[in-house]
């Protein structure tokens, strides 16, 4: 009633384990929620996080080898997470975990099992910022050691942000974001220069 076309929705299992394997339970929170909204609101656009830092109990994207974040090993994870949302009704799927190659294998794995229509949102240009500091605190998500500066980008690096647009463009994505956005106004007009995908921020 008050016009909100979207909204997109995070989730804080009632247990966490080392791989984040409530984030693709047919019965988590996120999939109960998606399921809750579209019947009482059906026209709801519905986008879904994912990412399993806020299903993991050391707090990082990704599953742990040897106390470093292992890029390739939560691919199926994050896809079966996917999976799990658009059989509930998500309308858009928003990796936002920077691990490369997700979006690829999201899409193969959506279009595999009959969702050639859901949309994936990429966080494609996610700096490393402690903006995202009260978001943590609220999702339970702070990393249990170190931070996230392997896998998300460094700020001075402009160049590397079209390059990752570039590859997300390429897998299959249908919206590209930067984040945070207001301190990055720069990488979005240069990412508008050179992409015609609509943009997030």
């Amino acid at each position: 009633s008050l016009g909100i076309p979207a909204v997109i929705l995070f989730g804080i299992p009632s247990k966490k384990d080392a791989r984040g394997s409530e984030a693709y339970n047919p019965k988590g929170i996120v999939q109960r929620a998606i399921r809750e909204i579209k019947s009482a609101v059906p026209k709801m656009v519905v986008i879904t996080d994912v990412c399993i830092d806020e299903y993991t109990d050391h707090g990082h994207c990704g599953v742990l080898k040897e106390n470093t974040v292992d890029n390739d090993a939560p691919l199926e994870i994050i896809a079966k997470t996917a999976i799990a949302q658009a059989q509930a009704g998500a309308d858009v799927i928003a990796p936002s975990g920077m691990m490369d190659g997700q979006i690829k294998t999201i899409r193969e794995a959506l279009d595999k099992n009959n969702f050639k229509d859901t949309l994936i949102l990429a966080y494609a240009a996610k700096y490393a910022s402690s903006l995202y500091g009260p978001f943590r605190d609220l999702a339970q998500s702070k990393p249990g050691f170190g931070d996230r500066k392997s896998y998300q980008m460094n700020p001075s690096n402009a160049r590397e942000a079209l390059r990752e647009i570039a590859l997300d463009v390429e897998e299959g994505a249908d919206i590209a974001m930067v984040k945070p956005a207001s301190f990055y106004l720069d990488v979005i007009s240069k990412a508008r220069e050179r992409f015609d995908i609509p943009l997030a921020a």
